[in-house]
């Protein structure tokens, strides 16, 4: 009998105890995420630009020096000069200068000048009549095609690869550098380093693309000021420069395409791009061996310039720049394409 009340004891506790425990679920443990003080991320913020400076201290005076004349580049230069010579001093910025070195970012070659223009042309000279054709190209051995200039060159480089990947007879290569242009040789060198591709690339078809950098006074590869914005030197000496680039692709069946840049919202640059459009222009008339594409012409609002909406072909209205008003929105690009690929695929008699 005891037995017998001793068992229901027994469960009568295990049911009460089961209860208890679908009442009053046991809880799990509640994990705490461990963060840093404020105090201690803005330390290791500091110490991480600390770090950057040093390693690129180089680079930042390359910057610098890419910057209009004025008070500010002055400021600049002066203290990224000073930085980079005591990163030097102790070599902290040598990991940074040997990668930089690596990927060719160092490009002033303040040595090089460009073809004499006034020189008159040679006997050999090739005229409109004697300018061989453009090779057929087939899939197996395509046409070479460089795509340089500022980043709007860029854009049109990494737009027309994508554009051309159903026509394998063209191969693709850009060039395209952020913040370049023909004013500051002293920051980028596009003389030197169109003579670089065409020595080592050997394209049968460059398409070059400058302007909306150069709205600033024209420096040489070793920093002297040749010509001051605004001035008619600087006409000059910028022509001098387009020219230099078109006679820098001149021979061996090569074919040059100027690429003009599209109209611009900010007046300052607007006033450079159409300057640089029009001595293109009047350059390549003179060469046959460069045609000249007008992209402000395809992109123009109804009186001729800047819109930002433009109505396409289709009837379709698109917004055609980007927030800055200087590059082109996707759609707007697609039209550049629809009339670039068959002005490349027209060289050699091809349809895309």
């Amino acid at each position: 009998m005891n037995q017998q009340r001793s068992g229901q004891q027994r469960s009568g506790q295990q049911r009460s105890n089961q209860q208890r425990s679908t009442q009053n679920p046991r809880r799990r443990p509640r994990r705490v995420r461990r963060t840093q003080s404020a105090d201690t991320v803005w330390k290791g913020l500091v110490i991480a630009l600390i770090v950057f400076v040093v390693l690129a201290s180089g680079n930042m005076g390359a910057s610098a020096e890419g910057m209009p004349l004025g008070w500010q580049r002055s400021v600049a230069v002066a203290t990224s000069g000073i930085i980079d010579r005591l990163t030097n001093l102790v070599s902290l910025n040598r990991p940074y200068d040997w990668a930089a070195q690596q990927l060719g970012v160092e490009q002033k070659n303040a040595d090089f000048e460009f073809p004499d223009t006034k020189k008159p042309a040679p006997e050999t000279a090739v005229t409109t009549t004697t300018l061989p054709p453009v090779r057929v190209p087939t899939p197996a051995n395509p046409l070479n095609v460089v795509v340089a200039g500022d980043s709007t060159a860029k854009a049109l480089g990494d737009m027309l690869k994508s554009s051309v990947t159903d026509i394998p007879e063209l191969s693709i290569t850009n060039y395209g550098k952020v913040s370049t242009g023909l004013a500051r040789s002293d920051y980028f060198n596009w003389g030197a380093r169109m003579q670089e591709i065409v020595a080592t690339d050997a394209p049968e078809v460059t398409l070059f693309m400058v302007g909306a950098n150069d709205g600033q006074s024209i420096l040489e590869g070793d920093g002297t000021v040749v010509a001051q914005y605004g001035s008619a030197e600087w006409e000059e000496q910028y022509r001098a420069r387009i020219a230099g680039i078109m006679d820098l692709n001149q021979g061996q069946g090569r074919r040059l395409i100027w690429v003009g840049e599209p109209n611009v919202a900010n007046p300052d640059i607007q006033q450079a791009v159409q300057t640089g459009n029009r001595i293109a222009q009047e350059e390549a008339t003179t060469r046959p061996w460069v045609s000249y594409f007008d992209v402000a012409k395809l992109v123009a609002g109804p009186d001729g310039n800047f819109a930002d909406y433009i109505t396409l072909p289709d009837g379709s209205t698109a917004r055609c720049y980007a927030g800055d008003g200087v590059h082109l929105s996707v759609k707007c690009m697609n039209l550049v394409m629809d009339n670039l690929v068959p002005t490349l695929t027209g060289l050699y008699g091809a349809t895309p």
